[in-house]
């Protein structure tokens, strides 16, 4: 469940109400666009603002690559209601239909003065069919589903085991690409987080609890990990359900980094490995 609350002023600006927290990946950028689209006014008109419950609508969290697709619906919905509010007070004041008036000659024309605010409230559920007691399968499991590709050439120290990553391609199906830019640095932000999930980092468990002595101990990529040649691709279709065809991006680009690395090692020297991360002692 997503809930977003678009409040649009006399003064033409627009402010978007969301529980989704922008955490580098671009949201904040995405609800501004989709909101002024439904709004048909420039995006650079739209402020997004996060709160707590108690000044927003409540929101399941920002997880699962799920703030476009869920958040953007409700705000493209509050954003609708909103307009749907404007063309009404458009009506009501005489002006006449099919036409994009300007925000402040509609409030202009209502209150006598630049004054007043019109508030759209959206929200979204998305359908689910749980699955079948018996088969174990549904329908209607998902909203969507994401899909990606990697491909990795690694060169392959025989004597240390050292993995020199010489190429990582990655591509996704976002869906309708909202903002490109923030669609390519998601793809390759995510490649290298992965990236570090597969060659170095390990958490050391016993008996439920983390024994890693510290960050210091934790490793991380450096820049002289990172491949030589990192390229990021997203092919683009409706997805029909989602706010002007988007689909979350943010994990997709994970998936496949692990085992296409792995697949370039034992190609490269016959070494199949089962297990992460990939260091250069294990190969």
């Amino acid at each position: 469940t997503s809930g977003a609350i678009v409040n649009v002023s006399a003064d033409g600006r627009v402010v978007v109400y969301t529980n989704t927290i922008d955490m580098g990946q671009g949201s904040d950028t995405a609800m501004a666009q989709i909101a002024a689209e439904a709004l048909n006014m420039p995006s650079e008109k739209v402020a997004v603002v996060h709160g707590n419950t108690d000044v927003a609508p409540y929101d399941m969290g920002t997880l699962g690559s799920r703030s476009t697709f869920h958040m953007g619906n409700a705000v493209k919905r509050a954003a609708e209601d909103a307009r749907a509010k404007l063309l009404a007070l458009a009506a009501e004041v005489g002006l006449p239909p099919g036409t994009n008036y300007d925000v402040k000659e509609i409030f202009r024309k209502r209150y006598g003065m630049q004054a007043g605010n019109v508030i759209g409230v959206g929200t979204y559920i998305p359908s689910y069919t749980p699955p079948d007691a018996q088969t174990g399968q549904s329908a209607n499991v998902t909203p969507f589903w994401m899909i990606g590709g990697t491909g990795a050439e690694v060169e392959v120290d025989t004597e240390t085991g050292h993995v020199k990553i010489a190429k990582l391609i990655n591509v996704v199906d976002c869906g309708k690409a909202i903002n490109p830019k923030s669609v390519e640095t998601q793809i390759s932000g995510a490649a290298l987080m992965h990236l570090g999930f597969t060659m170095f980092e390990k958490m050391y468990i016993d008996g439920g609890q983390v024994t890693n002595a510290s960050l210091a101990d934790y490793k991380i990529p450096g820049f002289h990990d990172l491949p030589t040649k990192l390229e990021s691709h997203y092919v683009e279709h409706d997805q029909s359900n989602g706010p002007f065809g988007a689909k979350g991006v943010g994990e997709v680009a994970t998936f496949c980094v692990g085992p296409a690395l792995a697949n370039a090692i034992d190609d490269a020297v016959g070494v199949r490995i089962m297990e992460m991360p990939l260091k250069a002692e294990t190969v």
